[in-house]
């Protein structure tokens, strides 16, 4: 979403606080974004990369 900073300040870039969004600067113009969510190995995510494993695996050779 771009924004407007009513602040004077000429452009904000990272985390201003603890709230989900940070800052940055996309082709001169301001942008706000929501922090991406972390990355959490479930047991169902886990269970896919395995089979995923067992199936695609090459041993090394050399």
């Amino acid at each position: 979403m771009i924004v407007e900073l009513i602040i004077p300040i000429e452009t904000l870039r990272g985390k201003l606080k603890e709230d989900g969004y940070y800052f940055r600067v996309f082709k001169g113009k301001q942008i706000v974004q929501r922090n991406p969510t972390k990355w959490r190995d479930t047991p169902a995510r886990k269970a896919a990369r395995e089979r995923f494993v067992a199936r695609y695996a090459r041993k090394k050779t050399g």
